[in-house]
């Protein structure tokens, strides 16, 4: 078996386990839609646009509305991209089956985003910075994500638009007790062309005190003209 392809089956079974493990608990499978739209100024600098609509029941019954924008620098001679945003979004949680509680917050952040290939698989090392302000108080947290794009095909294929994704992240928050959550992501992506993708995943979180949470997600990305 291949490397590529052992990643993608551990990354897998990874997402099961916590699938498994979250059986029998109510209210542990939730479902996220995305829409991230980008915009490149020139070969360096581009913005974004992300919103998002999580939820506990299929397009009902709403958990989480995020709207956050984001501006990057891409590096020209090495594979590192600089990028700072904001993120306002809502939380509605279960206080029990009949009552709901709805909290905001807002966030800025700061990131480092270093590419990389490991065979004709990509990667990215993507380090982050958020400075919270939540119904509750202030926060700061840290997060750090691994990503891999797979793509399918014969190698012979000079185009090959499905591609397996993988992704780990780390959460942790400046406090005594820092652990936050860890999310397994994956899942496949259809590139239609250069400007538009779809990506359909599966993501389990492990939170703190032990809480297990999974979400079928959709994304699409819309890129309004990249530049190299």
């Amino acid at each position: 078996m291949k490397m590529k392809s052992r990643l993608f089956v551990l990354f897998l079974v990874c997402g099961v386990g916590l699938a498994l493990v979250a059986q029998g608990q109510p209210n542990t499978i939730n479902h996220w839609l995305q829409y991230s739209g980008s915009y490149w100024f020139s070969p360096r600098w581009v913005a974004t646009t992300n919103l998002q609509y999580r939820t506990y029941k299929p397009f009902k019954d709403p958990r989480t509305g995020f709207l956050g924008a984001e501006v990057q620098y891409n590096l020209k001679e090495i594979p590192v991209t600089f990028g700072a945003g904001y993120v306002h979004l809502f939380n509605r949680n279960y206080v029990s089956a009949e009552e709901t509680n709805l909290t905001n917050e807002n966030r800025f952040y700061q990131q480092v985003s270093v590419r990389g290939k490991l065979g004709n698989v990509g990667m990215v090392h993507r380090y982050q910075v958020e400075e919270r302000w939540l119904t509750q108080g202030y926060h700061t947290r840290l997060r750090y994500q691994v990503a891999l794009r797979i793509p399918f095909g014969p190698k012979k294929e000079e185009q090959r638009p499905w591609y397996g994704i993988l992704r780990n992240e780390v959460r942790v928050i400046i406090r005594d007790q820092p652990f936050d959550s860890n999310r397994v992501f994956g899942g496949v992506g259809y590139t239609f062309n250069k400007h538009l993708t779809l990506e359909g995943m599966w993501m389990s979180q492990l939170a703190g005190g032990g809480n297990h949470q999974h979400f079928t997600m959709f994304l699409l990305r819309h890129d309004f003209g990249r530049m190299e």
